[in-house]
């Protein structure tokens, strides 16, 4: 798993508008999407953070300018699946730290008042990054990139729209989105949806010609 980390590590700060991103995404998010619950937001960061660190790497296999580094670790396409899914919970705990340190600094200076560190939203995070990268994962792992990115793309605006309409439509509607992030329900199907992807995009990535 250490290799494909390193390797996705390299891409994200290796190029100029990635670490551009990984700046200027929180600011971003705290403007576009207005909550009037600072937890709310936390859980938005999270989430969106996760979800595009754990996919950026793939779009650079557009040009096909790391494929060679696919192929020359030493392990099998299982094991690439694999510690691909592993590694969106390497990133989730990367994203707990950057955020956390990144939204103290803006409630220490007064410019926005924002939770930055909230159990309750890491734990209702968690199912929503599983459920999302296990829609899009076997895409990326199946067609061409450039086709991948279409699901990519339909996946995170309708959470970024989601997110967006939520954060203004009232305090009824946000308890119950978060009553229905609480139940079991959505763990389970957290759980069954990345299993079965996992599963799935092994199968795919083994029958595809590279």
């Amino acid at each position: 798993m250490l290799g494909i980390i390193k390797r996705d590590l390299i891409i994200l700060f290796s190029n100029k508008r990635e670490r551009f991103f990984l700046i200027f995404y929180i600011p971003f998010l705290l403007f576009i999407v207005e909550s009037y619950d600072s937890k709310f937001m936390y859980f938005v960061i999270l989430v969106a953070y996760t979800y595009l660190l754990s996919i950026t790497p793939f779009a650079y296999d557009i040009s096909g300018r790391t494929r060679y580094i696919m192929s020359s670790l030493p392990i099998s396409r299982k094991e690439v699946v694999f510690y691909k899914y592993l590694s969106t919970f390497f990133y989730f705990a990367i994203t707990i730290v950057y955020a956390g340190i990144y939204l103290w600094i803006i409630n220490a200076l007064k410019i926005k008042s924002v939770d930055y560190f909230n159990v309750e939203m890491i734990i209702k995070a968690i199912p929503i990054v599983m459920i999302f990268t296990s829609i899009v994962f076997p895409a990326y792992f199946r067609f061409e990139p450039k086709i991948a990115q279409i699901v990519h793309m339909v996946v995170f605006i309708t959470f970024f729209i989601g997110a967006t309409n939520m954060s203004v439509v009232g305090e009824k509607s946000f308890v119950k989105y978060l009553g229905f992030l609480q139940g079991k329900n959505i763990v389970f199907l957290a759980i069954g949806m990345y299993i079965v992807s996992l599963l799935l995009s092994m199968k795919l990535y083994e029958n595809r010609d590279l």
